[in-house]
């Protein structure tokens, strides 16, 4: 990637203001570690809902990761457009500095309901950092580097999905539920930090209107029909990742597994999720519709081999590599679907594409309640991954008829 200059912006041959692409590696990856630790924040609710409801008492998932979920999926469609009208840098480093403090808060919660007021707060906060992050990668890494640099921003969101689980659950065994809040907060801040300090944005021409016409502007791109389309699609892919998950560990506990090996099952996944990195190689022979459509494809079969391996440990671990696998590529791709779709409102695109997944997210640890069993949960699920393929067919097929 090429280094930043002083200037924002060069000046063309021709007389035009050229971008300068001031996204080097090293920035990159900073953004990458902070987006691990930001999604962090939603799946240590997995892991943390027994110990802190031993503490607090009673049930603590709606507290834990429903409120969270929700209050952090409206959070994009707010922070979206601000990004769109003040700047992606400055809403990301406001956005991450609330955060800091929500989530040290959250280690001092002393009801359920303290919890859930703090833990929704922390979500909407925790909101303002992946639009900023997806928004500024596309204007400020070179054209053959940003599927790349997106993928890999997305290979996080998604790689917290199992590193958040791990790291709640050593933190709560070894020191107690309120550490795993408490030591995130201090890695925030000094992230925060570097990130005021290093992070250089390009100079872009901001967007006509008030805030309020940037959040009309992003709700009115549902109106497109290839947008619902997408949404219809997104919101199953992790609905289904949380789901399968949270069900997951009650599983194998009826298996006889502790839960060391349960944590070293769930790591199984790990190297499905690097998957995303596929999307930009794929992209150069198939459309990125039809990536997406692969790859919910492919985790509906994970789910339904797991449902029939279930009773077999290596089996379960095997399904769910291949399951996981296929909400990478989804994941990954569909981003850059909405980006799309939803030209040339991007920030209020990715504000749309966190509601909608995030949306899922937030539901997926409510299919606890429905009392159904390991197996028949993962069918349900699979299910709905065949339904977001055809929704996706969908997509396919008005993007085709409109360039004609």
């Amino acid at each position: 990637m090429s280094q930043t200059t002083h200037n924002p912006n060069a000046t063309a041959p021709d007389g035009t203001v050229a971008p300068v692409h001031s996204a080097s590696l090293g920035r990159v990856l900073l953004l990458i570690g902070t987006a691990v630790l930001v999604l962090t924040q939603l799946y240590a609710a997995i892991p943390l809902a027994g110990p802190v409801g031993e503490q607090l008492g009673g049930s603590v998932t709606f507290a834990l990761s429903t409120v969270y979920g929700l209050c952090y999926a409206v959070g994009f469609l707010i922070w979206g457009p601000l990004a769109d009208r003040l700047g992606n840098k400055r809403v990301m480093v406001i956005g991450l500095a609330a955060l800091v403090l929500l989530t040290v808060a959250c280690a001092f919660a002393t009801s359920v309901l303290v919890l859930a007021v703090l833990r929704g707060f922390q979500g909407f906060a925790a909101a303002s950092f992946p639009p900023t992050a997806l928004a500024y990668m596309a204007v400020a890494t070179s054209p053959r580097m940003r599927a790349t640099a997106i993928g890999a921003v997305s290979t996080s969101f998604l790689v917290s999905g199992i590193l958040g689980q791990l790291y709640a659950s050593t933190v709560a065994q070894g020191f107690g539920w309120s550490w795993v809040f408490i030591i995130s907060g201090a890695a925030l801040l000094v992230l925060t930090v570097v990130i005021a300090l290093i992070i250089k944005e390009p100079r872009a021409p901001k967007s006509g209107g008030g805030v309020l016409t940037q959040f009309a502007a992003s709700l009115r791109l549902v109106r497109r029909p290839t947008v619902l389309l997408l949404c219809a699609a997104h919101v199953t892919l992790l609905l289904s990742f949380v789901a399968m998950y949270s069900a997951l560990g009650s599983h194998l506990s009826a298996l006889g597994l502790g839960s060391s090996q349960t944590m070293l099952l769930r790591l199984v996944a790990l190297p499905g999720m690097f998957a995303t990195l596929l999307v930009g190689p794929l992209a150069r022979r198939w459309s990125l519709a039809a990536i997406a459509r692969a790859g919910v494809v492919i985790g509906a079969v994970g789910l339904l081999l797991e449902a029939l391996l279930s009773a077999n440990l290596v089996g379960t671990a095997a399904a769910s590599l291949v399951f996981v696998a296929g909400i990478s590529l989804a994941v990954s791709s569909m981003i850059s679907l909405f980006g799309e779709a939803s030209a040339p409102h991007r920030a209020g695109g990715m504000a749309v594409n966190g509601f909608v997944l995030f949306l899922g997210a937030s539901i997926g640890p409510l299919t606890s309640g429905l009392g159904l069993s390991f197996p028949v949960l993962l069918i349900v699920l699979a299910a709905l991954l065949i339904l977001a393929a055809i929704s996706l067919t969908g997509y396919a097929a008005h993007r085709a008829r409109a360039a004609h």
